[in-house]
């Protein structure tokens, strides 16, 4: 595929990244393992890569130890991630932050008290269009007052 990379910091960032897009521990686990190999360690504290190692290397997937291996990570490698830009404006491929964020998934159906009274102003809203419509309707729809209208022969 490519050469392998030697810097432990790049190593630690892509672990980040694979944390943060729910790669699995086995993944994580072996990016952490080669960074903690790496010949290049300059910038990168092994005590917190080997304990961010020891965390994700707990049997089972724990979502706590996961999130904790990411503080360690990022501790590890002075809070900063090594591919995060220089002052100034992002140019080319450079992405102009620093931030890996976690998956946004929002709740699905009614969740919290804020979803029940949107759906209670909503059927309310509904009600208080529909209420004038039914009151102050025509006495006579269109079809009979046509009929009304109509020659007497036509009918």
């Amino acid at each position: 595929m490519g050469e392998e990379i030697k810097q432990a910091r790049v190593l630690v960032e892509q672990a980040v990244a694979l944390i943060a897009n729910q790669a699995g521990d086995d993944r994580v686990g072996e990016r952490i393992h080669d960074a903690v190999e790496a010949p290049d360690q300059m910038g990168v504290d092994q005590a917190k890569v080997r304990g961010a190692l020891a965390l994700i290397d707990q049997p089972g997937e724990n979502a706590r130890a996961t999130a904790q291996a990411r503080t360690l990570l990022l501790a590890a490698i002075g809070g900063r991630l090594p591919g995060a830009p220089t002052a100034g404006p992002a140019l080319g491929t450079d992405t102009g932050t620093s931030v890996i964020l976690d998956e946004f998934r929002p709740a699905r159906g009614i969740s919290d008290g804020g979803d029940v009274a949107l759906l209670v102003l909503a059927v309310a809203a509904i009600a208080a269009g529909l209420y004038p419509a039914r009151r102050w309707r025509p006495p006579h729809t269109i079809h009979e007052l046509e009929r009304s209208a109509a020659p007497k022969g036509t009918r």
